[in-house]
C-alpha cells in the first residue's frame, strides 16, 4: 500500500506534457484527481470513458483532473507525438503528463490504472485505488471531496 499524506507537488513530468501544462501553484485550494495509466494497459477504453464523466461530473465542482502517462519506451519520452495521437483518439482534452517513471516512483503507483485523490485543503494525498475497481472506488471519494462549493477557488474558463 502506497504511503499516503504525500503533497502533490511533481508536476515536472520528465517527457513534458500533452495538451496543457500545468503548474503545482494552479492547484492550490482545489480537489485533484491524478490518472495515472499507460497506453499499454488493457482495460483502458473503459477507464477513459469513466475518466471523461468524472471531468463532466466533477469538474464544475472544483475537480481538477490531471492524467500521468507512465511510459516504458524513450522513444514517447524524446516524442510525444504518439501520446498525443492517443489522446486524439480517446478524445482526452485534459492536462496530461508524460512521465518516465518518476512521478510513478514518488507517488507509490505499481500499477495502472491508478487513481490518486488529494483534497483542497491541505493539497495532500488522500486516497490512491488501482485496478479494475479503482475508478468506482475514487467516484466515492470525489463526490465527498466536491461535495461543497469550490467555484471561487476555480480556475477561470
Amino acid at each position: 500500500m502506497p504511503t499516503l499524506d504525500i503533497p502533490i507537488k511533481l508536476l515536472d513530468p520528465t517527457g513534458g506534457w500533452v495538451n496543457a501544462p500545468v503548474h503545482v501553484s494552479e492547484l492550490d485550494e482545489l480537489p485533484v484527481l491524478l490518472h495515472f495509466f499507460s497506453m499499454k494497459q488493457v482495460h483502458g477504453t473503459a477507464d477513459f470513458d469513466e475518466l471523461k464523466r468524472f471531468i463532466a461530473e466533477f469538474a464544475p465542482r472544483g475537480l481538477r483532473v490531471i492524467s500521468v502517462d507512465v511510459t516504458h519506451s524513450e522513444k514517447e519520452l524524446r516524442d510525444t507525438n504518439a501520446v498525443e495521437a492517443f489522446a486524439r483518439k480517446h478524445e482526452l482534452r485534459h492536462p496530461i503528463a508524460v512521465d518516465d517513471g518518476s512521478m510513478a516512483q514518488a507517488y507509490g503507483v505499481t500499477e495502472t490504472p491508478a487513481w490518486l485523490v488529494f483534497d483542497a485543503e491541505s493539497g495532500r494525498l488522500r486516497h490512491h485505488f488501482t485496478g479494475r475497481n479503482g475508478a468506482h472506488h475514487a467516484r466515492q471519494v470525489l463526490d465527498r471531496f466536491t461535495r461543497y462549493d469550490t467555484s471561487a477557488a476555480a480556475p477561470a474558463p
